[in-house]
Formats: structure tokens, C-alpha cells, sequence
């Protein structure tokens, strides 16, 4: 059988991976999906941070004005990501403007990388938690606020994680 820690770092982490690119738009979902493990202080950050209106609102801020000014996907150099601060450096070395536009949100390249990490990993733990049947299990993983948070506002963070493409544009 399966221990916790293997099911949560399988199928969670791969789809955690993909659905972090869509939302961001700034990450490639390979690279986040190779990410070795982050210590245990970028872990607990990440663990600790409490999701709320504020954030969320500022993290589809993010997404819709990088759509619109057209940032491209970043490629990191996994050999030189060994935690959350190196990926944040290569996020904002990557595109100009993609450290002013966090600022403009009012986050640091890190503290936007921690908000994303923490609302993709609870919207998909929970997720796989309802449908592996162990939902009190997986979820007792998760900081509680954010299992909260995310239960009572499961439509909208669905729709964030994972947004509708873009349509096709007419030729």
C-alpha cells in the first residue's frame, strides 16, 4: 500500500505541475513538473500561507494582465533550482517585465510563487483526496484555512486553476 507521502507526490504533483503554468502563465508545467524536492522552510511556507480574497484577487490580476501583455512561457534551468528563491530569480530574469508587473500586484517574485503554490496544491490535493476516497487523510496534509477557503469557494478556484483556453483566433 501506498503511503501518504508517495500518493501525495504522484498524481497531485504532476497535476499540481501543469495546472501552476496555467495559472501563472509564466512557469513551463515540464520544469515544474522535474522541481526536486524544496527544503523543509520553503515547504512549511508554502504550507503556511492562508489563501483569502485578497490574494486570489491579485493572483487572477496577475494571470489577466500577463495574458495580456503577452509573456511568454519562462524555461528554468532545473540544475539550478534548489528552492523557491532560485525559481523566482529565473522567473523575473526571464522577462523584464514580469517582476514589475508582481510589484504592481503587490507581491515579490517569491511571495507570488508561494501564493501558487499554496492554491494549486490545496485546490488539487483536495481534489485527488474526494476522488481516492481519502479525502480526511490527504486533506489533514493541507493547512486547514486553505482546505476552508477552498471548499467554500470551490467554482471560482476551479475556474482559476483551471481556465478555459483561449479561443482560436479567426484568420
Amino acid at each position: 500500500m501506498k503511503s501518504l507521502a508517495s500518493m501525495r507526490r504522484s498524481p497531485v504533483r504532476c497535476r499540481f505541475a501543469a495546472c501552476l503554468f496555467t495559472l501563472v502563465l509564466l512557469l513551463p508545467a515540464m520544469a515544474m513538473a522535474q522541481v526536486p524536492g524544496l527544503s523543509a522552510a520553503d515547504s512549511a511556507d508554502i504550507h503556511d500561507f492562508t489563501l483569502n480574497q485578497d490574494v486570489v484577487g491579485r493572483l487572477k490580476d496577475v494571470m489577466t494582465a500577463g495574458r495580456a501583455m503577452n509573456i511568454k512561457k519562462s524555461h528554468l534551468d532545473m540544475t539550478q533550482v534548489h528552492s523557491l528563491d532560485d525559481m523566482a530569480d529565473q522567473i523575473v530574469t526571464a522577462d523584464p517585465r514580469i517582476k514589475p508587473l508582481l510589484a504592481k500586484h503587490g507581491f515579490t517574485p517569491r511571495q507570488f510563487l508561494v501564493a501558487n503554490l499554496a492554491l494549486v496544491s490545496t485546490v488539487m490535493t483536495v481534489r485527488y483526496a474526494e476522488k481516492s476516497g481519502n479525502a480526511k487523510a490527504l486533506e489533514s496534509q493541507l493547512n486547514p484555512a486553505n482546505v476552508r477557503f477552498y471548499k467554500e469557494h470551490k467554482a471560482s478556484l476551479d475556474a482559476l486553476v483551471n481556465p478555459p483556453a483561449p479561443a482560436a483566433s479567426a484568420k
